[in-house]
C-alpha cells in the first residue's frame, strides 16, 4: 500500500442507532474474531505488548461482557487494541473521516462535546467551542467530570492509540470529548453532559457541555481549521504563518527582512494539480533566483499521507546547495508530525544538513504503518490493524521520537496573541558546534575538566531538553570517532565522562573498558566490563562484555 494513514485524531465519532441489541455471544463472537485476526494475520502486532498480555486481555473482557452496557464493550475492545501502542492502530469506535461507514454498529449511541481541549506548555485550556460556550473559550482546565485534569488525562490513557507521549498529549483531547469513553473510564457518571471546571480571568467557574451531533467540518485534513459556528482562544488581528492557508495542503512565503524562505507543508498529498513536485521546484527556482539565506519547512501539522511522494522533497533540498547547510535550513516539527512525515523527517535527519526545531514527533523513527480494515462480524466495529514495517534508519534505532535539536514549546499565552516561538527560535538562532564537535576538540586538546562542564551546561540548556536520549550516543559516538583515529587516550577521556555522566549505562562501560583496551589497560578493561555485565546480567551488551573478558584472559 502507498497511503499511510493521516493522524490518528481522524477517528472522528458517528454510530448509526435503530439496530438490534446484540447478544452476549455476538458480542463474544466479534472479541474472538478479533483475537483470531490478530494471531493469524497480524502477529506483528506483538511489538510492544506480548500474545499473553493480549489474550489476558481478551480473556477478562469476554468475562465481563455480561455486565456491560454495549458502548462498554465497544470502548474496552478499543482499549485492547490500544495496547499495541502502535499510532495507526485503533479500533474504530466510529468511521474516519473520508471512511465509508459500515451501515452496522452497536446500538448505543456515541456522542461527543461541542469543544476542543489542547495541551499547551502551561497547560491544558479550551481552544475552541460552539458559540453556546463562548465565555468557556480560552479557559485553563482545571477539573473534567469527577477528576482533577492529569488525574483524567491518565484515566483516559489506557483507550488512547498512541506511540510516544507527544503521540499522547495530542489525541488525548479528542478522546476526552466522547462521552462514552469519559463514562467507561470513570471519569463522569452520566451519558449526557460534561462538567468542566475552568479558571478565567482569575475566576474559576463549571461550564457544562452538553451532548450534540458531531459536526464533521471541525476537522480538516491540516487540522487548521474549525466550523464557522465555533469560537476559538485565537485572538491576534494577523494569524502567524503556521496558521495562514489552513485548507492548503502547502504554502510559501518570503520573509524579506531575515532574508527567509518559509514553507508550510501540512499534508504529504497532492492538492489537485497542485502537486507536491511542482511546489517544491517552484521552491528551488525561488531559492535561486532571491536573496535566500535561511529555509524553513513546517511540518508541525503534518499527518501524513503518501509516504512515496516525499523523494522530490529530498531531492530539491539537496538540490538547493546553498541552503542545505548547518545553520540556513530548519524544519519545524511537533506532536502531529506523524507517518509519512516520519518518513519524511527520517529522510531529512539521513540526507540533508537540517536542524529540527520545535517539539517532537508523535511516530517512532522506525514503526508499523500501513493498516488493513478488519470488520467485526456483528457489531461491524472496525480494527485498523498495522501490518507494514518502515525501516529507513538504521535498525538498531529504538528512538521513540525524533527530538527537535532546538526546543520550542507553545504556551498558550503564545497561542492567543499569535506568537510562533518555533519561528523566534530559528530567525534568532546563531549556529554554534554540536555537542560531538566539541567534545572530540576538547579531548584532542586534553581538557578533560572543560570537555565534562561543557557537557554538563549542554545537557542542562532548556533548548536541548528533548534531546536529551542523544546526549549519551552522540558523547560515545565522539568517543568512537577519536578511536577510528587512533587517538586512544583521547577518546578515554570521552567515554569515561559519559559514564560519570550515566552512571547506570552498561553500553557507557562498555564503550569504556574498549578504550582502556586499546590503552592496553587489560586489567582496569576487564574491571569496567565487569561493571557492564552487573548493569546488563542478561543483555546484549553485557553478553558482549562477557565475551571481551574471555577474549583478555585468553590471550
Amino acid at each position: 500500500m502507498k497511503n499511510i494513514c493521516i493522524f490518528i485524531i481522524c477517528t472522528i465519532l458517528h454510530i448509526q442507532s435503530g439496530q438490534t441489541q446484540l447478544t452476549t455471544e455476538q458480542w463474544r463472537e466479534d472479541l474472538q474474531f478479533l483475537k483470531t485476526r490478530v494471531h493469524n494475520k497480524y502477529d506483528n502486532l506483538f511489538y510492544n505488548v506480548t500474545a499473553q498480555e493480549f489474550d489476558n486481555a481478551i480473556a477478562t473482557l469476554d468475562m465481563q461482557i455480561p455486565n456491560l452496557q454495549p458502548y462498554e464493550i465497544a470502548v474496552e475492545m478499543s482499549k485492547i487494541v490500544a495496547m499495541f501502542s502502535i499510532g495507526h492502530t485503533n479500533l474504530w469506535l466510529f468511521p474516519a473521516h473520508g471512511h465509508q461507514d459500515n451501515g452496522s454498529v452497536p446500538t448505543s449511541h456515541f456522542n461527543t462535546l461541542p469543544v476542543k481541549f489542547y495541551k499547551f506548555s502551561d497547560g491544558l485550556f479550551i481552544q475552541s467551542v460552539d458559540k453556546k460556550y463562548e465565555n468557556a473559550v480560552g479557559g485553563k482546565v482545571l477539573k473534567i467530570g469527577n477528576m482533577e485534569t492529569s488525574h483524567a488525562l491518565e484515566a483516559i490513557r489506557p483507550y488512547v492509540a498512541y506511540e510516544n507521549e507527544q503521540g499522547f498529549i495530542s489525541n488525548a483531547p479528542f478522546y476526552l470529548t466522547i462521552l462514552e469513553v469519559l463514562n467507561t473510564a470513570k471519569i463522569i457518571d452520566q451519558l449526557d453532559y460534561l462538567p468542566v471546571v475552568i479558571s478565567k480571568n482569575g475566576k474559576e467557574q463549571t461550564i457544562r457541555f452538553e451532548k450534540t451531533p458531531l459536526s464533521m467540518d471541525r476537522f480538516s485534513t491540516t487540522g487548521l481549521t474549525i466550523s464557522n459556528d465555533w469560537v476559538d482562544a485565537y485572538s491576534s488581528s494577523e494569524k502567524p504563518l503556521w496558521m495562514r492557508s489552513g485548507m492548503e495542503y502547502r504554502s510559501m512565503e518570503y520573509l524579506k527582512d531575515t532574508k527567509t524562505l518559509y514553507i508550510r507543508h501540512s499534508a504529504t498529498l497532492n492538492d489537485g494539480d497542485k502537486t507536491i513536485v511542482k511546489f517544491f521546484k517552484e521552491m528551488v527556482d525561488f531559492i535561486d533566483t532571491h536573496d535566500v539565506e535561511k529555509l524553513i519547512l513546517d511540518v508541525r501539522m503534518n499527518g501524513g499521507g503518501n509516504n512515496y511522494l516525499n523523494k522530490p522533497i529530498i531531492t530539491s533540498i539537496i538540490q538547493a546547495q546553498k541552503i542545505n547547510q548547518k545553520g540556513k535550513f530548519y524544519c519545524i516539527i511537533g506532536r502531529r508530525t506523524f507517518s509519512a512525515c516520519q518518513n519524511l523527517v527520517n529522510e531529512l535527519e539521513k540526507y540533508t544538513e537540517v536542524t529540527f526545531v520545535g517539539e517532537p514527533t508523535s511516530e517512532n523513527v522506525n514503526f508499523y504503518g500501513d493498516t488493513k480494515q478488519e470488520v467485526l462480524p456483528n457489531s461491524k466495529l472496525t480494527a485498523s490493524l498495522s501490518w507494514m514495517w518502515w525501516q529507513n534508519l538504521d535498525p538498531r534505532d529504538k528512538r521513540k521520537w525524533t527530538a527537535p535539536h532546538i526546543a520550542a514549546d507553545m504556551s498558550f499565552e503564545d497561542y492567543v496573541n499569535g506568537k510562533d516561538p518555533s519561528l523566534e527560535a530559528i530567525l534568532s538562532h546563531q549556529q554554534t558546534v554540536s555537542l560531538k564537535e566539541k567534545m572530540i576538540e576538547l579531548a584532542e586538546q586534553k581538557k578533560t575538566d572543560k570537555a565534562l562542564e561543557f557537557a554538563k551546561s549542554y545537557i542542562r540548556n532548556p533548548q536541548n531538553r528533548y534531546y536529551e536520549d542523544r546526549f549519551e550516543v552522540d558523547i560515545n559516538d565522539a568517543g568512537y570517532a577519536l578511536m577510528n583515529k587512533d587517538k586512544f587516550q583521547e577518546a578515554y577521556i570521552l567515554l569515561n565522562i559519559n559514564t560519570q555522566l550515566y552512571p547506570e549505562s552498561a553500553n557507557a562501560y562498555d564503550s569504556k573498558a574498549e578504550s582502556l583496551l586499546k590503552l592496553g589497560k587489560k586489567e582496569e578493561a576487564i574491571k569496567t566490563y565487569q561493571i557492564a555485565i552487573y548493569k546488563d546480567p542478561n543483555g546484549p551488551i553485557g553478553d558482549n562484555a562477557k565475551r571481551q573478558i574471555e577474549k583478555i584472559k585468553g590471550n
